[in-house]
């Protein structure tokens, strides 16, 4: 980050500058690159020592500028913030507040990314961190509305059936990259369920969350496929992996790709899901249209794991965990959290994941591109279409049997022989 003026840097708070500290250090940014030693950093982060000006200087470096704005915004203006949304409950007068902030804000880029993130948080109006947790009584609820207005059973039924697909799919959060991505690879495998999945969602978001960006974020196509990007190669997703600072982000990168299963089932892989010993990752998720079974990951991958993530990911734990428990969360809460692969936030990872992927490709990529990628990859090395699907889980239950009969009477040993030859490696 650059252009900062240096009344500016003296303003920022301790506890601001701390947790910069913090997040460029789970970068894995280490003491030596900023010309400190491990002792100093330690003493900091326990009280003992400040964050000093020239200090904060070198950390600035390793941390985009709109991350920066959003923890100053956090320490330095939650106080403005939370008088605004006290005494302005009327979001139209809410509205108006924030456009002449944003009006202010343009006339200086610093100041701008401040007040900027102020009006996004209060309007609701973040893309980045804008993520809406339903509710089993908002799904009631909207079944109610449908009611109401007169919908016939079929009608209602139908609606509630694809909403509940789409929830379970996407963990019961919603949001505009999540949503997008999940039409996007239902409708490569059925235009069809995409196109009742996305009409439910639309009505679900019209008339229960009432979110304006939520519900442009995305558009019902019918019985066509999505707009397609060239496919990824070997060479480009080696490259973006490099370009990832964050080693939570690029394991998770590095798995979705060698595994070639969804977002949300690496997100919300568990520890006891992943045998590190036989390189494999098993997911058992039934469900009507799908089933995913085991798929693996390369040695590479197994070697970064235990050496780099996996301790880096333990610290992170160790660091957080009392936080939470002060937060209030309950103690099966930070159990199960503590329980996760990924004890991340879903657009963090994601952040991460763009930002090198615009670096390298000039553009955005979708994290369902990994998962087209890892199919055309297999295939062409010779790896047989039912193995493909078995290990992306899109062998529906009434073809499961047969193949427990046949492919999966096999070694897990064997299965790894075959993913093993096609030679998929993202950390060369």
């Amino acid at each position: 980050m650059s252009g900062i003026p240096d009344n500016l840097i003296k303003s920022i708070p301790e506890e601001a500058r701390i947790e910069i500290l913090r997040r460029v250090l789970e970068r894995g940014v280490k003491p030596r690159d900023l010309g400190v030693t491990s002792q100093y950093i330690y003493m900091i982060l326990h009280g003992r020592r400040r964050v000093s000006d020239n200090l904060l200087k070198k950390l600035l470096k390793y941390i985009p500028s709109e991350e920066v704005s959003k923890i100053i915004v956090s320490y330095t203006f939650n106080g403005f913030r939370q008088e605004i949304e006290r005494f302005l409950k009327d979001y139209t007068v809410l509205a108006q507040v924030a456009r002449v902030i944003r009006d202010l804000a343009m006339k200086d880029n610093v100041v701008r990314n401040i007040f900027f993130d102020i009006m996004k948080t209060v309007a609701k109006d973040d893309k980045v961190i804008h993520v809406y947790k339903v509710r089993e009584e908002d799904v009631e609820r909207f079944e109610r509305i449908l009611r109401a207005k007169g919908r016939s059973e079929k009608t209602i039924k139908d609606r509630i059936r694809y909403l509940r697909k789409a929830l379970s799919d996407l963990n019961w959060e919603l949001s505009p990259e999540t949503i997008e991505e999940y039409l996007y690879e239902v409708a490569n495998e059925s235009p069809h369920i995409a196109g009742h999945i996305a009409v439910s969602l639309k009505l679900f978001i019209k008339y229960v969350i009432k979110d304006d960006l939520l519900y442009n974020s995305f558009k019902i196509v019918r019985n066509s496929l999505p707009v397609r990007h060239e496919p990824l190669t070997l060479d480009q997703v080696r490259a973006i992996a490099k370009h990832i600072a964050h080693l939570g982000a690029k394991a998770y990168f590095v798995l979705l790709t060698e595994t070639g299963l969804r977002p949300g089932e690496v997100l919300n892989l568990r520890l006891s899901d992943i045998d590190l010993k036989e390189r494999v990752i098993r997911v058992f998720k039934e469900g009507k249209t799908k089933r995913a079974y085991i798929s693996f990951f390369s040695e590479k991958t197994k070697e970064f794991l235990i050496k780099e993530y996996l301790p880096f990911r333990q610290d992170f734990i160790e660091r957080y965990e009392v936080a939470l428990r002060n937060l209030g969360f309950s103690e099966e809460y930070v159990k199960e959290w503590k329980q996760k692969l990924f004890p991340f936030k879903d657009y963090e990872l994601r952040q991460e994941i763009y930002r090198a992927s615009e670096k390298v490709l000039g553009r955005q990529i979708r994290l369902y591109d990994l998962r087209s990628f890892f199919a055309s990859y297999m295939s062409l090395k010779g790896v047989p279409g039912q193995i493909i699907d078995l290990l992306q889980g899109r062998v529906p239950p009434r073809e499961f049997e047969v193949l427990q009969r046949h492919y999966l009477a096999i070694s897990i040993g064997q299965l790894r022989e075959i993913y093993d030859r096609a030679g998929l490696v993202v950390l060369g």
